[in-house]
């Protein structure tokens, strides 16, 4: 009987060892953010963000890290180093593909769940048409970039048109406001990136450059409408932290409507809300990465 007692208190001290352990691993959160835009910009307010969630949950703390591309993010969400991650919709794919991720919330920008891809150029330059981007030189953004590489080629190639004969030279930006400097300053004819609406006033052009040199560049063509890029999860974080992954996800969606949270996610990547998403809303992504793959 006494031996039965001493197990019981052993397994019972190596339970709460358990416990806490996992509540200590639950407690320090690591985010990671994409490299879009300028990465010392991203991480400030990143790290704004991570500082309102501390505020609103208590006793966790979270470190916030921007990776170096789209592929390190999903890299890092792989080997367990990040929890949570800021995806564009293309490395989230990639992230449930090869590192479980789970989607949670979804970007909402301009009173819509989607933006879209598309190819800027120069007022200046005679390009009217997709005809006229022929033989042209394009800055794409990144090879992991849904609106800066996988959308503007799967529109391509809806067309009929192999992207990798119809420019005569192709590079890539390495992100969205390096590539609308480029385009404005001459070094490329054409640029894949994002734009908020099918209007034209609303995009990477307008938000990285001043007014006046925004004016004198202008989309020609526009991809189908991408879903909102995402806030992940690493599935065994998800089922192992339950409680903070969901207070997490339930704090980003109620930013809309705290005024202490007021600009933080426009400011991060002009982000009005964030709403919740599944996996399935994603399905469109797979088709234009099968559909861009060089064949």
């Amino acid at each position: 009987m006494k031996n039965l007692l001493a197990l019981t208190a052993v397994f019972a001290t190596l339970s709460t060892a358990s416990t806490a352990l996992a509540a200590e691993n639950c407690r320090v959160v690591n985010m990671g953010f994409n490299p879009a835009q300028d990465s010392a910009a991203v991480l400030t307010n990143g790290t704004a963000i991570a500082k309102y969630l501390e505020t609103k949950i208590r006793g966790i703390q979270i470190k916030t890290s921007v990776a170096q591309d789209y592929q390190a993010l999903v890299e890092a969400t792989r080997s367990g180093k990040l929890d949570f991650a800021w995806l564009s919709p293309v490395s989230y794919v990639q992230a449930h593909d090869q590192a479980k991720a789970v989607v949670l919330l979804k970007s909402v920008r301009n009173g819509g769940p989607y933006y879209w891809s598309a190819f800027v150029v120069r007022k200046d330059s005679g390009i009217k048409s997709l005809a006229d981007l022929r033989g042209k030189t394009i800055a794409w953004i990144d090879p992991n970039s849904a609106a800066g590489y996988t959308f503007p080629r799967a529109t391509l190639v809806a067309k009929g048109i192999d992207p990798d004969t119809f420019f005569s030279k192709q590079t890539f930006a390495g992100k969205h406001d390096a590539a609308v400097l480029a385009l404005a300053n001459g070094s490329v004819d054409v640029i894949a990136t994002f734009s908020n609406n099918t209007q034209g006033n609303s995009g990477s052009w307008t938000q990285y450059l001043s007014a006046d040199k925004a004016a004198a560049l202008a989309p020609v063509v526009y991809s189908k409408p991408i879903p909102g890029d995402t806030l992940s999860v690493r599935a065994d974080y998800q089922s192992g932290c339950s409680e903070v992954t969901a207070r997490i996800r339930s704090a980003i969606v109620g930013m809309k409507s705290d005024p202490a949270a007021a600009g933080l996610l426009k400011k991060l990547y002009t982000i009005d809300a964030m709403i919740p998403a599944q996996d399935s809303d994603y399905n469109v992504v797979r088709q234009a990465i099968a559909a861009s793959a060089k064949k």
